[in-house]
């Protein structure tokens, strides 16, 4: 509301008002994503370097929209909702995307206001919230300067147009919640049912290697695991964490011809015979995970109707002397066979490669980042029994336009999923507000897809979470849990599968035209200020 009253001012108070516009952005970043730094120390010019950038959209927004209203006459209930979405729109793609705590998401409890997001994702809810401040701003303008309004009606119709269109709004969540709950026979036939145990331990992240916490971190998540089956022998499905299925043994593999990195220690045969007994110890913990679970719920499964486990891990992958290094899920079946296997497609800068590091690989010594990740090149479907499972991990979750793809280009494929999981290792935020702004990421994945969206959290959040955005389960923060949850799919159309970014597109188009407009206008008056000095000094 502040801003919008700022904007609302003829000329900006102050010598450098952009200026501490942009510090007061950073003060307010800096305090939404402070548990970034936690990690480590060396995390603290990401967390710095993250929250000046995101300042910057603060700027563009004043900047952006007081030309709308100054200088083009539009109101500033359209101008304002519409640069804010546009801008949020850039945020998404700029720099590989960043949408966390985007406005919308602040209402991600409130289900029945939020399911316009099936039309034009979180950016319509962030729409709807800036013009309804919009609204009261422009009605508190026009009540304490009665003479700029004609009238009452002039003066009152921005409220009466934000409250049609919350009302509008409402009625639109409470038909569709309405539908959820009244399914009819014909859809219920069609429904895919998924009985499923999301496993939660809580382990802060630390970058010093060690072991044996490693094995622990893996063997607590196995004991979990045990305990979920005697629990419910009749799960389908149990999902681990991004990461935490790693222990000491990655997993690892080979193309040929297997030859050893430049600086490896051995010759190719030792390599070959390295790499060849690595694979077999991970294939061998493969099968006794898979086994063991399997033999706690029926005997020992001869077919792929037994538990099937999804689980985070890290994948190094060796061809022709090269290493590559993946933040990869596995889906493994009953047997302990991969049956799929996803690398991460979208990768978080600081935490999974180092802007540049590839081009100047000494960035990575100063770090606590090793060596950068390699991102995966398409989505994998995760194919069990009960269901198609399109799997994320970690921050993918709040890119709403990379999950959206997903989705749409296995449908291509012939695999629509039936069910999102998302596996994803916070202990990195050490308990903190992140995770909060990461599970709202989750709820409105799954609206925008009409999908169940799972999550399994290292320290939390985990969630499952209904088509619909209603929260079934929650863990708790940095604690241990096991989620049981029959994740329930049905066929369900909706805009946003279909056309997308597209009306926040036209926000953003809009704050292009402004933006010519602006910077045509800065460049006139800095050409007559140039003249009236000339002409200053020649008077002289």
């Amino acid at each position: 509301m502040g801003w919008l009253r700022l904007i609302q001012l003829p000329v900006l108070p102050g010598k450098r008002p952009y200026l501490a516009i942009w510090l007061a952005g950073l003060i307010h970043w800096a305090a939404l994503m402070q548990g970034i730094r936690l990690a480590h120390p060396a995390l603290y010019l990401g967390w710095i370097s993250l929250s000046g950038y995101l300042a910057v959209y603060l700027i563009l927004f004043v900047g952006l929209t007081r030309v709308a209203v100054h200088r083009l006459g539009i109101s500033i209930v359209w101008a304002a909702p519409i640069v804010w979405t546009g801008l949020e729109l850039v945020r998404g793609h700029a720099l590989t995307g960043f949408s966390l705590a985007l406005l919308g998401h602040v209402l991600y409890r409130q289900v029945t206001l939020i399911q316009i997001a099936d039309i034009a994702g979180a950016y319509a809810v962030s729409f709807l919230i800036m013009f309804v401040a919009a609204a009261v701003a422009r009605t508190y303008q026009g009540w304490q300067h009665p003479s700029t309004a004609a009238g009452v009606v002039g003066r009152s119709w921005p409220l009466a147009a934000a409250a049609a269109l919350v009302l509008a709004c409402v009625a639109y969540g409470q038909i569709t919640l309405r539908k959820v709950d009244t399914r009819s026979e014909a859809d219920l036939q069609q429904v895919v049912q998924v009985n499923a145990a999301l496993i939660q331990d809580s382990f802060d992240t630390i970058f010093q290697f060690d072991p044996q916490r490693e094995r622990e971190i893996f063997a607590s998540y196995l004991q979990l695991s045990r305990e979920a089956v005697l629990q419910r022998p009749d799960l389908d499905l149990i999902v681990w964490p991004e990461s935490v299925y790693s222990g000491t043994l990655g997993e690892l593999l080979a193309e040929p011809p297997l030859i050893a990195p430049p600086d490896a220690s051995m010759t190719d045969d030792q390599f070959r015979n390295t790499v060849q007994a690595w694979q077999a110890a991970v294939d061998e913990k493969n099968r006794d995970v898979a086994t063991s679970l399997n033999a706690l719920a029926r005997p020992p499964a001869a077919s792929s109707d037994g538990i099937w486990l999804i689980a985070g891990t890290d994948s190094q992958r060796f061809a022709a002397g090269d290493v590559e290094r993946f933040n990869s899920t596995l889906l493994i079946d009953p047997q302990g066979n991969v049956a799929a296997r996803y690398f991460k497609m979208h990768l978080v800068m600081f935490g999974e490669y180092i802007p540049f590091g590839r081009l100047i690989p000494w960035l990575y010594q100063i770090t606590p980042i090793t060596t950068g990740f390699t991102p995966g090149d398409r989505p994998v479907p995760f194919v069990t029994p009960q269901a198609t499972i399109a799997p994320s991990i970690c921050f993918e979750s709040t890119v709403p336009h990379l999950i959206r793809h997903q989705v749409a280009a296995l449908r291509r494929q012939g695999n629509s999923p039936d069910l999102l999981v998302n596996v994803t290792n916070d202990g990195w935020f050490w308990g903190s507000s992140v995770l909060d702004h990461h599970l709202a990421c989750g709820v409105f994945r799954a609206i925008e897809n009409r999908l169940p969206f799972l999550v399994a959290a290292n320290t939390g959040l985990s969630a499952s979470i209904g088509q619909d955005g209603r929260i079934d389960q929650l863990g708790p923060r940095q604690d241990r849990a096991v989620l049981f949850t029959r994740a329930r799919s049905v066929p369900w159309t909706n805009w946003y599968a279909w056309w997308g970014d597209i009306p926040a597109g036209f926000c953003l188009t809009f704050c292009f035209a402004v933006s010519i407009v602006g910077t045509a206008d800065a460049i006139r008056r800095r050409k007559q200020r140039k003249a009236r000095n000339k002409a200053s000094l020649s008077e002289r």
